[in-house]
């Protein structure tokens, strides 16, 4: 079995990391939210992403059941902490999402979370206000609580 590496990453959760037989460097970030993304890196330039798949709990087993995986399984349901109750995640508006500005989402009081920055092919737009819109293919980089989270992506319908 390959040497999983781990990395914790305060307040956004862990990464997993090995090298397969071929020479491939695969990944697994798992967000406090839940959330994880399946990473492939460049065979040249192991800190070089490739490709970056976003999954759900639902797709994160399916794949894990596909690939008969047991043992990270295990490890990663040891990954609940939350350094002082504070999560951060980058979430990617979807291309159903009516878009809208931040103000109209109502995203403070109905999730207790914050949207601290937008990213987007344009540029990025950090510390936006209440004024700025949202638009399909954006990613928002939130902060708040785990729960938090949760409802804000929930929201903008992830």
């Amino acid at each position: 079995m390959p040497e999983i590496d781990e990395t914790r990453l305060p307040g956004i959760g862990s990464r997993f990391d090995f090298a397969t037989r071929a020479g491939c460097r695969l990944g697994v970030m798992v967000r406090h939210t839940g959330r994880r993304d399946l990473l492939i890196y460049d065979k040249h330039d192991p800190d070089s992403v490739l490709a970056e798949v976003p999954l759900n709990p639902e797709e994160a087993q399916a794949l894990a059941d596909l690939l008969a995986v047991t043992s990270v399984t295990d490890r990663i349901a040891e990954l609940t902490e939350v350094i002082h109750g504070l999560a951060l995640d980058w979430v990617p508006i979807p291309d159903s999402f009516t878009p809208c500005t931040i103000g109209e989402t109502e995203m403070r009081r109905r999730t207790g979370s914050s949207i601290i920055a937008i990213l987007r092919p344009s540029g990025p737009v950090p510390a936006p206000g209440p004024e700025d819109r949202l638009e399909p293919g954006d990613t928002v980089v939130l902060v708040g609580t785990p729960t938090g989270l949760k409802a804000a992506a929930d929201l903008l319908g992830i």
